[in-house]
């Protein structure tokens, strides 16, 4: 993808209860449903997107620099790594608002890469219009909502207490690369 900075932080490899979850999600999904896949996508979240679609669901991977060419309205988003946090900023400002209401985000790198998860809290975690719904270890997800005032504290709450995961995996990078020097 022009443009894009391969992250090497966040292997590019989903656990298998990452890959059942975006699985499930594709399952409940019928026709004329679409799955967009945007970002540094790994192929195994395609392949599992794939797996779990019904017959009917289109299921695409585009560039970042596409949105444009998207027709109509997306049922299930993925967004895997994206470089610096211009790059993750641009994302997350124009893609998660063509997600139809009920519909699904999943982001990948979610609370593991410093400008991802600050691009991500700054947009989608501090919008009224998602509400975090959990993450399996560095995959993210939230529905499309439309939260109330006590709602979005709540979800700002959750949110927050993912800092401890956080926390540990930068800490545990560091520590990794004192070894390695």
């Amino acid at each position: 993808m022009p443009g894009s900075v391969r992250c090497a932080t966040v292997a590019p490899v989903l656990t298998d209860a990452q890959a059942e979850r975006l699985e499930a999600c594709a399952r409940v999904l019928d026709p004329p449903a679409r799955i967009v896949l945007t970002g540094n996508v790994p192929g195994d979240a395609l392949a599992a997107m794939r797996a779990g679609a019904n017959p009917g669901v289109d299921v695409a991977v585009l560039p970042a620099s596409e949105i444009e060419g998207v027709d109509g309205s997306i049922d299930v988003l993925f967004i895997g790594p994206a470089g610096p946090y211009s790059a993750a900023a641009e994302i997350f400002q124009s893609w998660p608002g063509r997600v139809v209401p009920g519909g699904t985000l999943f982001v990948y790198g979610a609370f593991a890469l410093a400008p991802l998860t600050a691009a991500l809290l700054r947009t989608v975690g501090a919008s009224r219009a998602w509400r975090y719904f959990g993450r399996e270890g560095v995959l993210a997800e939230y529905v499309r909502a439309d939260l109330s005032h006590g709602e979005r504290v709540l979800d700002a709450i959750a949110q927050a207490a993912q800092v401890r995961f956080f926390a540990r995996r930068l800490a545990g990078r560091h520590a990794a690369a004192s070894r390695s020097s």
